[in-house]
């Protein structure tokens, strides 16, 4: 289906706009360089958390030592993912011949040797049940039928794999498609690309509009790079979904959502949950009843663009596992013995030259301590009492939307301060 809020002017077919997308990367190799790499002294360390991320307190999901594919890597995920998940074989791929060779050239000034890179579309990928965990964020609206992507991913997971998906959240997008679209409009509706002249198009829309105007807010932009300005306002296909929109795509493709990713952009912005808290007690009690998907999706449509990211965990329909509401998870999270994580956190540098070099000093992972609301609860886990235990202890509301706040700022990937210490017998 179209929607008018999409910017599918160039859409053909799944090869041409894959050509599209290859001549647009190339030359706006995306994302820039990054200035540092972290990684941890504890290899399973981020496998632990990323179990707890999908409401596993062991390593019954993604084991060990998985299989991962990060489809459409661009410059530097496949890099980060491997240097998180160093007992993982990692494969990264890409539509982007610059952006494999930026990654190829880092990958090895870092000696990462547990990732092999390969340009390849997703779309003409044949994998079959081959990974544990796959990584595909701000990809598979690029394409010309997404569902087809989407497929793809599903056919390459393992009956028991995760597929961690990000896309576009339509009320995110309606400024930047709007401009995109118009930027093709004045340079024709040309079926050909000249991605210099939209930039400079876009280059020019920008001095002009004043800021007052709805989409003046993109003047915000003019400091970014040419990538990220590309990126953001000349992208030559687009979709983006709701709630509603994305279920529909995910359940068509055979997945079901799992949970929210809680991811870095919404970590910097405070959106820590698709979940609202109203004051009123009935509205409250009609919310918190509906089923997560409808909850979901009223914080969509009232909160709009303020709502997080669309960025979330998925499963196959036919994995076997039962799907566990997010409410069961939060009462499984306070029934669960924790221990406070630790480990060690090193660093590679990129200097003035561009080669990057491993810094001398180490820190202390996590670096920053929590937040002081939830910091009693942090200090008091000790790995004999269960989290409802020290809930209690600590006079701690148990309500759905306090636990599952605790939950998201303690026991996740976004911020990994306890774990399950059912981990410590797997």
């Amino acid at each position: 289906m179209t929607y008018d809020d999409d910017n599918l002017i160039l859409t053909r077919s799944n090869v041409s706009v894959d050509q599209i997308n290859a001549v647009f990367y190339n030359k706006f190799p995306y994302p820039w360089q990054a200035h540092k790499f972290d990684y941890l002294q504890d290899p399973y360390f981020e496998t632990r958390l990323l179990n707890q991320d999908v409401g596993s307190w062991n390593f019954r999901v993604v084991p060990k030592c998985p299989r991962i594919w990060v489809a459409g890597c661009g410059t530097n995920q496949a890099l980060i993912t491997a240097l998180k998940f160093p007992k993982a074989a990692i494969l990264g791929t890409d539509l982007s011949t610059s952006s494999l060779e930026h990654c190829t050239e880092t990958a090895r000034a870092l000696g990462i040797c547990n990732l092999v890179l390969k340009q390849e579309s997703i779309n003409q990928s044949a994998y079959k049940e081959r990974f544990d965990y796959i990584i595909s964020t701000g990809v598979i609206h690029h394409n010309a039928f997404p569902e087809d992507t989407l497929r793809k991913l599903a056919a390459a997971m393992k009956p028991y794999g995760i597929l961690e998906l990000m896309v576009y959240n339509r009320f995110h997008w309606l400024i930047p498609s709007a401009f995109q679209k118009a930027v093709r409009i004045l340079h024709g509706d040309s079926p050909l690309t000249d991605f210099e002249k939209d930039l400079s198009i876009a280059k020019e829309i920008i001095n002009e509009l004043k800021y007052e105007t709805s989409v003046g807010v993109v003047g915000e932009f003019g400091h970014y790079s040419d990538s990220m300005l590309a990126d953001e306002l000349i992208q030559p296909v687009l979709h983006s979904y709701t709630i509603e929109s994305l279920a529909d795509l995910v359940r068509d493709c055979g997945l079901e959502l799992i949970l929210p990713c809680l991811n870095q952009f919404d970590k910097y912005e405070k959106k820590y949950s698709w979940n609202m808290s109203f004051k009123n007690p009935i509205l409250r009690e009609t919310y918190d009843s509906l089923p997560d998907f409808s909850r979901w999706h009223v914080t969509n449509l009232l909160l709009r663009e303020k709502s997080p990211q669309l960025w979330f965990y998925l499963q196959r329909k036919d994995s076997g596992r039962p799907r566990i509401s997010e409410k069961e998870i939060c009462e499984q999270f306070l029934d669960t013995r924790f221990v406070r994580t630790g480990t060690i956190q090193k660093s590679y540098l990129r200097k003035e030259d561009g080669k990057y070099i491993l810094l001398p000093s180490a820190l202390r992972f996590p670096t920053v301590t929590p937040d002081e609301d939830i910091r009693s609860i942090v200090d008091e886990v000790d790995g004999r009492r269960t989290m409802r235990e020290v809930f209690q202890a600590h006079a701690v509301d148990t309500s759905f939307y306090s636990v599952n706040h605790v939950r998201l700022r303690l026991a996740t990937t976004a911020f990994p301060y306890v774990r399950s210490a059912e981990f410590d017998n797997s």
